[in-house]
């Protein structure tokens, strides 16, 4: 430990201000406090009047104080969480007596670890010295950004350092180069180089040079079949182009390289690599298909964006085979779970085909028990765990049957997908990426210090090892937004939560990931622009659709709906999403109810989850369904609420939010955290104002006042005087209703494209195979090694405790 002066962290003429205050918080009742609490009390405590003189500033006491995350009561000190800066926190040990503050004192993270496990235990290490896991010593392999505004930009990065490596050690570099397109072949047809005829890279520069000076004779207007004989004369197979110019195009591209390699070149060419026509999607939870089942439990956006993402990733590897001169089908498949009580969904069908794709599948692979008997019932994503390794080598055998040869890229999804996903990896040596879309760690509060208590019902043991496993394992990892990695300046992010932590009586996590290591990159998903459109582009809506969703929203009578409105010509507040505590419908039902202002002049229109509870299975859903009643009940909103509870088509999901625009609504996404947001994309798309959460991923899709507005979800009193202000807006200035929904519709269009995301995706898994070919297959070996002893003696050992209990 070592002493640091309060003149360190803040002015000295706040010091005696912030004691005063801390003085307080350690008085009062809660001994854990939480970055919210802590604002909370700010709000209430001294310091905020003109009494206190300037409390603003950067090195203020309130500044200071913004920026901690936590705070630990002890019996006779404090610990302090400060978030130095973007990543980076300190931790600071003050003792205390009943009227005076010490000197802080800087403390390690491994310390800070123990204090919190004392906290919790009550032990102080009488049990012994609890397991430690570090694995910052074994990312010695990779380059390391320095600066925390580049995390998220891995793919920058990465292709400066390969670029300048090439440059300050060309022979190792060009003999990489030329061995990792020698390999290269589609279908089992070599691609590229012949290796027999070219038989180093200083001959391919040469035979490069000699073809360059043979194609530019030709006529442009060729196609590459014309020149192929040629070519293959001179060593070179086909994938450099359909066409004399492209081909010509490419070859320069590499000679380019070879003799001034910089990260445009570099990234040009490699781009260019037609490396993937097969992909294998890994998603095994919940009920994932194409009809009836978005609603059910554990089934919602994922599956909205896997679709999306195919479909388009489809049409995308089309045109890039296409544009390398093959004549190469690309196929992808999305592994899920086989389902036999399927619910009336198809989720007992091996094999079903996507719609609207020439050759992409839904695959469905069984989990089984310790018997091998096939589990037929639907289990809960929290309870998952014990089945995904017997389903990843089952998996393994059906991708192999459907694909004939192991896919060309592994994409995980969620944690329990990215887990099978590195197992694929692992035994398949096939490139692998991870997509979180949400790290339950950071949804629930203190999941990791009180685990114990939580882990009848979750499981948070089996779920934060598997995600550390994966994230470390991953070859690259597609996050889609800025703060999911790393955070804001204030709060910290969903996978900088894995930095450090401890799980008190299982184990500590010192080093957890590295946020700094280029595998990380930012690509926000799109939006299927067939079904999200203006509400103001008349000729492509459906006028039978928008009478028959039009009546289901505001007059039909049945026992999934409830709510019969007084006056249906109210603006309507929509919302849709599921019925869980994060997604926080229940949070809007109450704001609505304790708003009379906008009663008076709104209906709330709701599409969540079922209005029953006998018809949810799903434990935590009705809970959310009984409390939603309970508040209906409690604030009289009979004649003003509609609430939907059934399980709407995609198509029928898009004209409702047109509907809405079209009655001047708007829509409110109340989440306590969300990590992206597609609903926002969504209904931005459609022209509709949204007011979304500021936890998460909207705050980077909305830009506040502009497109759309941030709600703090717990604040009704500040989320009425938004929405308010907003509703009295006349005119066409800035704030009215067109303005906002002219700029949400401009916003999607040019941000949130699934043939943007795509062309990333695959400049990643080329740029990133190269990187796995050239160095981290030989250097990442320790990282493997520590990782598959975690999973064998700490994952799966826990996991078969819970084999067979539903």
């Amino acid at each position: 430990m070592s002493l640091v002066k309060w003149t360190d962290l803040m002015r000295s003429e706040d010091v005696k201000v912030f004691q005063g205050f801390l003085l307080e918080l350690i008085r009062g009742q809660k001994k854990y406090l939480l970055r919210n609490d802590i604002l909370l009390a700010l709000g209430e405590g001294p310091g905020t009047g003109q009494a206190h003189g300037d409390d603003t500033g950067p090195f203020s006491w309130k500044a200071f104080l913004n920026k901690v995350q936590e705070i630990i009561v002890f019996e006779r000190f404090v610990v302090i969480i400060h978030r130095h800066q973007i990543t980076r926190d300190r931790f600071y040990k003050v003792p205390f007596t009943r009227a005076r503050l010490g000197k802080p004192q800087e403390i390690s993270v491994s310390e800070l670890l123990d204090l919190r496990d004392y906290f919790v235990l009550r032990t102080n290490g009488a049990e012994g010295v609890p397991l430690k896991i570090d694995f910052t010593p074994f990312y010695d392999y990779a380059p390391h950004m320095r600066d925390p505004k580049n995390v998220g930009k891995g793919i920058e990065f990465l292709n400066r350092h390969l670029s300048s490596s090439i440059f300050q050690n060309p022979e190792k570099w060009h003999k990489d180069l030329f061995e990792f397109l020698k390999i290269h072949s589609l279908g089992g047809k070599q691609l590229l180089i012949n290796g027999a005829k070219i038989g180093d890279d200083t001959k391919l520069i040469e035979q490069l040079d000699r073809a360059a000076e043979w194609l530019s004779e030709t006529d442009d207007s060729w196609e590459a079949t014309r020149v192929e004989s040629g070519l293959r004369a001179l060593g070179f197979e086909p994938g450099w182009g359909d066409s004399v110019p492209r081909v010509l195009e490419t070859q320069q591209l590499l000679l380019n390289l070879f003799e001034a390699p910089d990260s445009r070149s570099l990234e040009a060419f490699i781009s260019r690599i037609p490396m993937v026509s097969k992909v294998a999607v890994i998603s095994p939870h919940g009920f994932f298909g194409q009809e009836n089942v978005l609603g059910k439990p554990d089934t919602g956006g994922q599956v909205v964006y896997i679709l999306d993402q195919v479909k388009s990733m489809e049409s995308y590897l089309q045109e890039s085979l296409r544009l390398a001169g093959l004549d190469v089908e690309p196929k992808i498949v999305v592994v899920t779970r086989l389902i036999p009580r399927s619910e009336g969904t198809l989720s007992h069908v091996r094999l079903e085909k996507i719609k609207d794709t020439r050759n992409c599948w839904i695959l469905r692979v069984p989990f089984r028990d310790g018997d091998k008997n096939v589990v037929d019932y639907w289990i809960s994503r929290f309870w998952v765990w014990p089945y995904l390794e017997s389903f990843a080598y089952e998996a393994k055998e059906e991708l192999t049957r459907e694909l004939g040869r192991n896919p060309d890229l592994i994409i995980g999804n969620y944690s329990d997908g990215n887990l099978v996903a590195s197992i694929l990896s692992e035994e398949t040596g096939v490139i692998q990426c991870n997509i979180a879309h949400a790290l339950e760690k950071s949804k629930y509060l203190f999941s990791d210090l009180y685990w114990q208590d939580m882990e009848a019902a979750y499981h948070f043991s089996l779920q934060f090892t598997a995600d550390l496993l994966a994230m470390n394992m991953a070859d690259f990892i597609i996050a889609s937004t800025f703060q999911e990695i790393a955070g804001t300046a204030h709060v910290r992010g969903q996978y900088e939560s894995y930095l450090y932590y401890s799980l008190p009586g299982f184990y500590q996590v010192l080093g957890g990931v590295n946020l700094f290591h280029p595998k990380f990159n930012v690509i926000s998903p799109g939006v299927d622009a067939s079904v999200y459109f203006p509400h103001t582009d008349q000729a492509r809506r459906d006028r039978e659709r928008v009478q028959r969703l039009t009546g289901l929203l505001f007059e039909a009578r049945d026992e999934e709906i409830f709510g019969t409105l007084e006056d249906a010509k109210r603006i309507p507040i929509f919302t849709m999403a599921r019925l869980d505590k994060v997604k926080n419908v229940a949070g809007l039902v109450e704001c609505f109810g304790k708003c009379p202002e906008i009663r008076s002049r709104c209906n709330l229109i709701v599409v969540a989850g079922k209005v029953n509870v006998s018809q949810s299975a799903d434990p935590e859903e009705k809970e959310q369904i009984e409390r939603i009643h309970h508040l209906i009940e409690e604030y009289r909103l009979d004649g003003q609420i509609r609430w939907i509870g059934k399980h709407l088509p995609k198509a029928d999901t898009g004209e409702i939010y047109r509907i809405m625009a079209d009655m001047k609504g708007v829509f409110v996404q109340p989440a306590l955290f969300e990590a992206f947001g597609l609903t926002v994309l969504e209904a931005m798309s459609c022209g509709l104002p949204v007011f979304a959460t500021q936890f998460g991923g909207p705050s980077e899709i909305i830009q506040h006042g502009v497109n759309g507005f941030l709600i703090n979800p717990t604040r009704y009193d500040r989320i009425r005087d938004q929405l308010v202000a907003f509703l009295e807006t006349a005119g066409d200035g800035p704030l009215t209703w067109n303005f906002i929904s002219q700029n949400a519709i401009a916003r999607v269009r040019e941000k949130y494209t699934w043939q943007h995301y795509n062309e990333q995706l695959m400049k990643l898994t080329k740029l990133y195979g190269f990187w796995r070919y050239a160095v981290t297959n030989k250097e990442k070996r320790k990282m493997k090694l520590y990782s598959q002893t975690l999973f064998h003696l700490l994952f799966k050992q826990r996991a078969a405790q819970t084999l067979g209990v539903p």
